[in-house]
């Protein structure tokens, strides 16, 4: 979204300015600092992502661009995003974000198989809400709100959830320091 005092939060720019990239593992998501191509990604153009049989646009209704973490490779790869809000004012404490999932759903313990995160913590490390401030997701067959797809592109089931939004109201937090949010995927382990 285009939040105000907030540049390039909805990656309008076509690049993540702004933006902290992170690489790693299954069990280490941030040990790299960095942008890296292919596995952060920036989507400029509409289409449809092909991993979900038609059903899932790659950048949200109202928007021009997004961002994919992650990529078809295997490896225990993990990446996250974030982005931090230095200040938070009145014109900025309706934080809005959206946010789409794509799995695999291969046949491994639930440990192991690919999860998604979304956390939004203060400047003492302290999530802001207990329930609008993470989310955390694991693949499996039953997540709600979540669809199947099976396509050739994949030997396992494909779960996704379409595009979704998120109002954040950071009112408590003017003039309290800075909000940072955080998206993090993981390959299976």
């Amino acid at each position: 979204q285009n939040n105000a005092g907030c540049p390039n939060a909805n990656l309008s720019a076509g690049t993540f300015a702004n933006w902290q990239g992170y690489t790693g593992t299954y069990a280490n998501p941030a040990a790299t600092f960095g942008i890296v191509n292919g596995r952060h990604t920036i989507i400029s153009a509409q289409g449809i992502d092909p991993n979900t049989c038609g059903g899932l646009p790659m950048i949200p209704p109202g928007s021009t661009s997004s961002a994919r973490l992650g990529n078809s490779s295997t490896g225990r790869q993990a990446e996250k995003l974030s982005y931090t809000i230095p200040n938070v004012t009145s014109s900025n404490a309706l934080f809005i974000y959206k946010y789409a999932v794509v799995f695999q759903d291969p046949t491994h313990t639930a440990i192991d198989q690919p999860r998604f995160e979304i956390k939004v913590y203060d400047s003492t490390n302290q999530i802001i809400d207990p329930t609008c401030g993470q989310y955390s997701v694991v693949s499996n067959s039953t997540i709600p709100g979540f669809q199947t797809c099976s396509t050739s592109l994949s030997a396992s089931p494909i779960r996704y959830k379409n595009w979704t939004t998120v109002g954040l109201n950071l009112t408590p937090y003017i003039g309290r320091g800075s909000i940072t949010i955080e998206f993090a995927t993981g390959d299976c382990d």
